[in-house]
């Protein structure tokens, strides 16, 4: 790996190490990437194998405290992109004429050890498989859709994709936890299969320590792919029955629901969540599982200490996508505006880029955005979830803050991390 930066007085620059010269072992091990680097630089004491910039390959002894950095920062190569053509992929559903990045479906063990992207590993190799379990990249979490070798190869719209069980049986032998996910689709992997995958998949427990059930996400950019039926209300009542069952089976079984619903479930069918109780071991809430349940409490907890009285004025609008509309105005909006001298505004957008299928927050797009603004009173400043917004900045139709704040006419921000951050307001325990 290239060293693109050496910072100052860390252990590389002490060893003579420069930006352009080359990482290639660590203590023989070979350097392809970050996890790489931060596996087998964390001994004590280390042979780096350097390829200078000028040409000369050297041999330099370090020694150090286990968990001391180099202080190196090197080039990532590119993370490896998914093979498959699965038939829900939304990737598949974009619209045309968007930037390039929207287009990448990734497959990496780095994106998911480091930010829990999901990975279907349908063509892992022995050596990636090897690698997992040597570097103890747990948990690792999986796109399995069904454990019915067939049935999973269809669903991944890859024919010589391998039989997810024993891949799973050998990263639990090695002591790898797994977090699953099992994107429904309808007349596909529902019913009996599904009973199956879930069954397979407990098997495995407790190394398997979730299995998330995801509805099918269609847009209206489906042309040319598989067709696919949307989960309906009728439907989604159904599963939640259903899995509620599995979910007592597998607590009397096992001591743990182990099979979650996503969100989603509940709210386009207005069926009551879970209390915070039933997440409590759960651990794949960052993933859309029991989100809104703990928005729920947060939010109650942080409105909880609001003032009587804004110190002063505040007139502003808050955005959100259908899927979240109750939950925003009975958990945020509706306490802002029991506080004096606060009037806070729901604005609810809907998703005419994607399609009306699509309500969920995290996919609106800044032209949905401007649209639902056009004809309200926005107040002093309008304020949207934090995940509208990229990691690059912009939202998926590449607009950006400045951008919609010009258009709006009005200061767009990203809602803030705690309520009592609003202008004009404190809680009564202060400024946190």
């Amino acid at each position: 790996m290239r060293i693109e930066q050496v910072l100052p007085d860390s252990i590389a620059e002490h060893v003579g190490l420069v930006p352009g010269d080359r990482l290639i072992r660590i203590n023989q091990a070979r350097v392809r990437d970050s996890l790489d680097y931060r596996f087998w630089s964390s001994e004590d004491v280390l042979e780096l194998d350097v390829l200078q910039a000028n040409g000369s390959r050297v041999l330099i002894d370090v020694e150090k405290d286990p968990d001391e950095d180099l202080g190196l920062s090197l080039h990532e190569p590119p993370y490896q992109s998914c093979a498959n053509k699965c038939v829900f992929c939304f990737i598949h559903q974009n619209p045309k004429g968007m930037r390039k990045a929207v287009y990448f479906q990734d497959e990496d063990v780095r994106l998911t050890f480091l930010y829990g992207n999901y990975v279907t590993l349908a063509f892992a190799s022995d050596a990636y498989l090897e690698r997992i379990i040597v570097q103890r990249l747990s948990p690792i979490y999986v796109s399995v859709h069904a454990t019915d070798p067939e049935l999973r190869r269809k669903l991944l719209g890859a024919p010589r994709a391998k039989d997810v069980m024993p891949i799973l049986r050998r990263l639990a032998g090695g002591g790898i936890l797994i977090e699953t996910q099992i994107v429904l689709c309808p007349g596909l992997n529902d019913g009996a299969a599904l009973r199956k995958t879930v069954d397979d998949l407990a098997e495995l427990y407790p190394a398997v320590e979730s299995i998330s059930i995801v509805p099918v996400g269609l847009t209206e950019h489906r042309q040319g792919l598989y067709h696919l039926e949307p989960v309906t209300v009728d439907y989604a009542r159904r599963m939640i029955d259903t899995v509620g069952n599995w979910q007592e089976e597998l607590r009397a079984r096992l001591g743990h629901p182990l099979v979650y619903l996503s969100d989603e479930w509940y709210l386009m069918s207005s069926t009551p969540l879970p209390p915070p109780s039933f997440y409590a071991d759960c651990p794949v809430v960052e993933n859309g599982v029991g989100m809104v349940t703990q928005f729920e409490t947060d939010m109650a907890e942080q409105t909880r200490t609001l003032p009587g009285r804004a110190a002063e004025p505040l007139r502003t609008t808050l955005v959100t996508a259908e899927l979240a509309r109750d939950v925003v105005r009975k958990s945020l909006v509706e306490p802002l505006n029991r506080v004096d001298d606060v009037e806070a505004n729901l604005v609810v957008a809907s998703n005419t880029f994607f399609g009306p299928g699509i309500t969920v927050s995290g996919l609106l797009t800044g032209q949905d955005i401007v649209r639902a603004l056009e004809d309200e009173q926005t107040g002093d400043r309008v304020y949207l979830p934090p995940n509208v917004l990229n990691d690059d900045g912009l939202l998926l139709d590449d607009m950006t803050l400045a951008g919609l704040s010009e258009r709006v006419g009005v200061p767009v921000e990203l809602f803030p991390e705690y309520v009592a951050e609003l202008p004009g307001l404190q809680s009564a325990d202060g400024p946190r």
